[in-house]
C-alpha cells in the first residue's frame, strides 16, 4: 500500500506543474452503508447464552442501512484543460443494520426460542483514502466535478451492539468485536457542484472484498456498498 500511495502523490506533484490551479477542501459527509451477497441478511437472530449472560446476533451483515458519518480533507488539482488529479483523505464510522425478530436461548440444561423485535447495528471505523481522476464542467457560476476512484479504506475496528425485546418482555442484548478485515476496496464515483467555496456532493461506493471470507461453511459472499452525500468547504 505504501508503494502505491507514494505513486499517487507523486503523479500529483508531477501535474503540478501543468495545473491550472490547486484547490484543498475540507468535506462532512453522511449516507446509507449497508451489505450484499448472499451472506448478508435484512433479518437475523440472537443467541443467547444465559449462564454466562451474553449473546451474539447470528448474522450481523445487514442489507438494511444506518446512518453513517465522516469526514475528510480534499486535494485537487486541476489542469487548463479541466482534467481533475484528487486525493481525498479521511475518517469514517459506516454503519448497518439487521432486524431482529427471535432469540435462540440456552439456559445451560436446554434451549428456547422466543419472538422478539429489535435491531443490531454493526459498526465500523475506518481512516479512508480515496484517489481520484475526473474532469470539471462549468454552467454559469457553478463547477460540477465528476470524479471516479477507489476507496482504500483501513479497518480501525469493528463492533456489533444488538437489542430485541421477546414477547414475555426480557430484553436481550450484544456487544461483540466483528473485526474481520484489515482493510476495503471499493470501486466510487462521485459528483460535487461547486458555487463560490461551497459546495454539495454525491457518490456510491461498491465492494469486492468479502467480510466473511474466513467464515466456513455455507456462502462467504458478503460486500460493502455506500451511498455517500455531503457538504464541501474550499479552504483555497
Amino acid at each position: 500500500m505504501k508503494k502505491y500511495l507514494l505513486s499517487i502523490f507523486t503523479c500529483i506533484a508531477f501535474t503540478s506543474a501543468f495545473a491550472q490551479k490547486t484547490e484543498l477542501h475540507f468535506a462532512l459527509n453522511s449516507g446509507l452503508f449497508s451489505f450484499t451477497g448472499k451472506a448478508s441478511d435484512a433479518i437475523s437472530s440472537i443467541n443467547y447464552n444465559e449462564t454466562n449472560q451474553s449473546g451474539y446476533t447470528n448474522n450481523p451483515y445487514g442489507t438494511q442501512s444506518a446512518i453513517s458519518y465522516g469526514f475528510s480533507v480534499n486535494l485537487k488539482r486541476i489542469t487548463k484543460r479541466n482534467f481533475i488529479l484528487g486525493l481525498d483523505l479521511g475518517y469514517e464510522n459506516l454503519r448497518s443494520k439487521v432486524t431482529i425478530n427471535t432469540i435462540n436461548g440456552y439456559t445451560g440444561s436446554s434451549t428456547y426460542q422466543l419472538v422478539a423485535t429489535g435491531k443490531t447495528i454493526l459498526s465500523s471505523d475506518f481512516i479512508n483514502i480515496f484517489p481520484s481522476i475526473g474532469h470539471r464542467f462549468h454552467t454559469n457560476k457553478v463547477a460540477i466535478d465528476l470524479t471516479g476512484g477507489f476507496d482504500i479504506g483501513a479497518n480501525l475496528k469493528a463492533n456489533e451492539n444488538g437489542k430485541a425485546t421477546a414477547f414475555d418482555g426480557r430484553v436481550f442484548s450484544t456487544d461483540v468485536d466483528r473485526h474481520t478485515i484489515s482493510a476495503d476496496v471499493r470501486p466510487r464515483i462521485q459528483v460535487a457542484a461547486i458555487y463560490n467555496k461551497m459546495g454539495i456532493f454525491a457518490g456510491y461506493s461498491h465492494g469486492f472484498l468479502s467480510y466473511k471470507a474466513g467464515y466456513v461453511g455455507g456462502s462467504t459472499e458478503c460486500v460493502a456498498r455506500f451511498v455517500r452525500f455531503g457538504i464541501t468547504y474550499q479552504l483555497f
